[in-house]
């Protein structure tokens, strides 16, 4: 007689998300095992098995996971690489909000050119990183940073002088 094979178990792959929510719930229910922990989140999600020692791998870096940022694509996230240089993305990320707060019309090209001026001044060199198209896309992906539809005509009002070419316009019309 051949021996039993056991089932190959798959895994599932347990998003960003859930870890956090793990993390958060485990603090506010100090007393549970691990075990008791799994089970939770096995009937809250029915979909996965988390089995105990994910629990203890997970509760190990709770630090990392309760730092993660909840939004639309963390549910969707299941690997976390953090950033490579963290002061020049949180500049790049202030720079791009005030641009965008400006009214500039921001372009690829120029998020390019704007992280290599930063990279210069915290004295990164161009070895130790690329500003290439995956490094752009994933910039904007943490920030998120979308593609916005600009009105031609609309946008070129002049809004402090507005009230004034109404009664322009009045005029005209009478």
């Amino acid at each position: 007689m051949a021996p039993e094979r056991q089932l190959k178990k798959h895994q599932l792959a347990i998003s960003d998300d859930i870890k956090h929510q793990i993390c958060e719930w485990t603090e506010a229910n100090k007393n549970k095992m691990h075990v008791k922990i799994a089970k939770y989140f096995n009937e809250k999600y029915t979909n996965l098995t988390i089995e105990r020692s994910t629990i203890s791998k997970i509760l190990m870096q709770k630090d990392k996971w309760k730092t993660v940022q909840e939004n639309e694509n963390s549910s969707r996230v299941f690997k976390y690489k953090p950033v490579k240089f963290p002061m020049l993305d949180y500049a790049m990320n202030v720079w791009v909000k005030n641009i965008i707060a400006g009214g500039i019309i921001l372009t690829d090209l120029l998020i390019k050119e704007k992280a290599k001026v930063f990279a210069k001044a915290f004295n990164i060199q161009e070895d130790q990183l690329s500003f290439s198209n995956g490094w752009l896309n994933r910039f904007k992906k943490r920030n998120n940073i979308q593609k916005y539809r600009l009105h031609r005509e609309s946008g070129s009002a002049p809004l402090a002088s507005l009230s004034e070419e109404r009664m322009k316009l009045h005029q005209l019309l009478s």
